[in-house]
């Protein structure tokens, strides 16, 4: 890694979502990168900006002493707590990137024959890149002979990703595999991981669209029929049955072995069980024109002036792209979270149209949920949502000491609620994090972030797509198999882990190994295993059982033990102290 030029602590938000969200963040400078961390003491980095990416770096009134940072696809804001400091920051940055405008570079493809020597213990045929990149990893020799056919499948998941500029924060595209397959989505799959094997491939479509807007009657009446909703009591919110889930007719009952032993095993540390090679199997997701993009859109907004529906109270967010606002309805008096989008600034308008797509199909008490969307000439767009005052559970991780196990099962429960009613509607979220998952004042907790969600259908069950973020991702994510709903199962596994222990497992590693780890390892082990429950302990073994046919659907795990400890949401407001003595923000 190259030597650190600059270091020190800002405050950062970015223009999505959650822009209205600062968040104290650790940042290094180097000569071809500034990268973000969680803390001093992280050496991974959770996001990287390619300085040959940068678009402009400037001084911005939107705090006293703070930095606008503007890539093709993000802007950045970066609060300082001096004149020079914020001057310092801004000369170290531009003088490092002279080639402002210069566009991404293209993907690698790898189209290279390695083999692996057990005599020397190294690859033969190496592209130059790798080999650069394994001399510099801290993946030994030893894990060479380990697992060659891992290293080398991390090596082409790390490249790709890199060499498309894409951040560790961020999210990855890909095909859809055509399989002949008619297993339903939720269903346990017949064969074995091992088995299922990508036919061919075909692009990913966007979920198809279920009309446009409605008359300014109706449309007021549906408005107000769903901000009456938002508040609902959790009392009022439709309840899992607690009923056992029982084996299915004329299934044979061979014995009694808990079949999560193993995983159980691994989480305390005591038989760690490496995952088995695969082929690695990738092509990436081609972008619909801007054309088909826009009469997509069109397709789905509705056609009235949102400014008569609601009136905005402040803005909290400001951005490249756009505006975030709190605003309230002018029929019901219930506060939303207004983006309004100036298109022409959206690089990516196909994420937009994706996520407005998912949220308007998905309609939940723990899904942060679309309630309309507009579009003002051309390319004015405002997307009307729910206002989630907390902030991303993120920042509650960060800014509490401790979270009991009644307040993460809590969270644990009402998240594995939402990902039940995704799966039931047969999308799969694909980047279940802390990040993306918001609580409001009340302690509500919503699933956020949709723009990379995949809609399968009977025929298409299975995907073999790179998308997540890398430390929450399942094995099978990270060496390119195909995977279902369950990889949201892993992702919510590990996300307990982080609010046990306040971060992902691996995330000390530097980027390789992590992937590394995660692909040979499988169930992570527990620093302090001994301090959890037994319900706690056999929860995670639920969701992180490497075996994907014994891994528990997000149906089954609203039955658990763990989960039935579940607090009433009250229970989490002492979470949300910090924001109170940050002013809300």
């Amino acid at each position: 890694m190259t030597e650190v030029l600059k270091q020190g602590y800002v405050n950062i938000k970015d223009d999505g979502i959650r822009s209205w969200i600062w968040s104290k963040r650790w940042l290094c400078l180097r000569e071809l990168t500034l990268s973000f961390h969680r803390n001093e003491q992280t050496s991974l980095a959770y996001a990287i900006v390619f300085l040959k990416e940068v678009l402009s770096v400037n001084r911005t009134d939107l705090k006293p002493y703070c930095l606008e940072l503007c890539t093709k696809d993000r802007t950045y804001y970066m609060s300082c707590k001096t004149d020079e400091e914020v001057y310092s920051w801004i000369d170290a940055i531009y003088s490092r990137s002279p080639e402002m405008g210069v566009s991404r570079p293209t993907g690698f493809v790898h189209k290279v024959h390695v083999d692996f020597d057990p005599n020397s213990g190294m690859f033969t045929g190496l592209p130059d890149q790798w080999a650069q990149l394994l001399s510099t990893s801290k993946i030994t020799r030893d894990d060479y002979a380990k697992d060659p056919q891992a290293v080398l499948d991390v090596l082409e998941f790390y490249t790709e990703q890199t060499q498309l500029g894409v951040n560790f924060d961020n999210k990855w595209a890909g095909l859809i595999p055509q399989n002949q397959a008619q297993n339903k989505l939720i269903s346990s799959p017949t064969t074995s991981p091992n088995q299922l094997t990508p036919n061919n491939y075909k692009k990913l479509e966007p979920p198809s669209s279920h009309g446009s807007g409605s008359s300014f009657k109706d449309l007021t009446s549906q408005i107000t029929k769903r901000m009456s909703n938002l508040h609902m009591d959790r009392s009022q919110s439709p309840s899992p049955s607690r009923t056992p889930v029982g084996t299915a007719p004329g299934s044979p009952q061979l014995n009694k072995v808990d079949p999560h032993a193993e995983t159980l095993a691994n989480l305390n540390g005591t038989k760690p069980k490496p995952a088995p090679p695969s082929k690695p199997k990738d092509q990436r997701l081609s972008t619909m024109t801007e054309p088909q993009i826009m009469e997509k859109l069109r397709s789905i907004v509705s056609k009235n002036d949102p400014s008569t529906l609601f009136t905005k109270i402040k803005k909290i967010g400001q951005g490249a792209s756009g505006s975030v606002y709190v605003a309230r309805c002018n029929t019901s008096g219930v506060k939303v979270a207004i983006k309004q989008m100036d298109l022409t600034n959206q690089p990516r308008k196909e994420l937009i149209v994706n996520e407005i797509l998912v949220m308007k199909e998905s309609q939940h008490p723990n899904i942060v949920n679309y309630l309309d969307s507009f579009l003002l000439g051309k390319n004015d767009l405002w997307v009307v949502m729910d206002y989630m005052e907390g902030g991303a559970l993120t920042d509650i991780i960060d800014n509490n000491d401790t979270m009991t196990e009644r307040q993460i099962a809590t969270i644990c429960f009402e998240t594995c609620k939402g990902l039940d009613h995704l799966h039931s509607r047969n999308i799969i979220h694909r980047d279940i994090k802390s990040d993306n998952v918001l609580l409001d004042r009340n302690g509500q907790v919503k699933i956020t972030d949709f723009g990379f969600c995949a809609k399968l259908s009977e025929t298409h069950s299975k995907r073999a797509t790179m998308v997540g973020t890398p430390y929450w991702m399942a094995p099978e994510v990270v060496k390119q198999k195909e995977y279902g709903a369950k990889v949201d199962v892993w992702s919510l596994g590990i996300m307990a882990i982080e609010m046990i222990e306040k971060e992902p497992p691996y995330l000390d590693e530097e980027p390789l190994k992590a992937l590394y780890l995660i692909a040979t390892n499988g169930t992570p082990t527990l620093k302090n295993s001994a301090a959890l429950s037994p319900e706690l302990k056999q929860f995670l073994a639920k969701c992180l059982s490497v075996d994907v046919s014994i891994r528990s659907t997000a149906a089954e795990l609203l039955n658990d033990d763990f989960l039935k400890k579940s607090a009433p949401l009250s229970k989490l407001a002492p979470l949300l102290k910090f924001r109170e003595a940050n002013g809300g923000h």
